[in-house]
């Protein structure tokens, strides 16, 4: 369920990635800056919960593990 999530904010930042020239084009300064600090915000996030996924996974796989810790 974790990966479903990760894969919908994903979609989410393409999104945002692909609008992004016309918001440049078209919105002004302050409302540009505001997209371009939710996009960076948005892909940090998506950063940060592959990370996290990472270190998870890990986790399990070393609890799970069939060699005995010494």
């Amino acid at each position: 369920m974790r990966l479903v999530w990760l894969a919908a904010i994903s979609v989410f930042a393409v999104v945002m990635a692909v609008f992004t020239p016309h918001v440049m084009r078209t919105e002004s300064t302050w409302q540009a800056a505001a997209w371009l600090f939710m996009l960076a915000a948005t892909l940090t996030g998506i950063a940060a919960l592959i990370r996290a996924e990472l270190l998870l996974r890990r986790m399990d796989r070393d609890t799970h593990s069939d060699v005995p810790e010494t």
